[in-house]
């Protein structure tokens, strides 16, 4: 998809007032959907256009999500829309362990395309906040 199109679904993104646009993908299907994440050849999609689910009384999906499972040694990546908000969104992932092998990574994120990360997100801020005193203590 080129960075047009991409601007494109976006700003289609912004009709809705509760309207975000997130990637869309199986890593069953594609394995670029898996991680480490190939976000530049993937699709998106605008998660107000995306079909009412009858279970959910018909809400209208308002986030996006990145599910990452293993189940018996086969690990898979899914990301889409989601429709019930979690007390975590954009904040710490929840992490679920079963019997059997079974392990489930769960993250949500209400802005678009945030759908991507590892679920490391409040790290990479610690990270960054690490490298820019690391340099202005060198630079003195």
């Amino acid at each position: 998809m080129s960075e047009i199109q991409r601007k494109l679904v976006q700003a289609g993104g912004s009709i809705g007032s509760d309207a975000v646009v997130c990637y869309q993908c199986n890593s069953a299907f594609d394995p670029r959907c898996g991680d480490p994440f190939d976000p530049y050849s993937l699709g998106t999609v605008n998660c107000s256009f995306q079909q009412r689910l009858e279970h959910l009384n018909n809400m209208e999906p308002t986030l996006c999500r990145k599910i990452s499972q293993k189940v018996y040694g086969k690990e898979r990546v899914v990301r889409g829309c989601g429709y019930i908000t979690d007390e975590r969104d954009n904040a710490a992932c929840v992490r679920r362990v079963g019997t059997h092998d079974v392990m489930a990574h769960y993250c949500s994120c209400t802005t678009d395309l945030c759908n991507t990360a590892s679920g490391q997100m409040p790290m990479i801020g610690l990270l960054f906040g690490v490298i820019g005193i690391a340099l202005a203590w060198t630079s003195d």
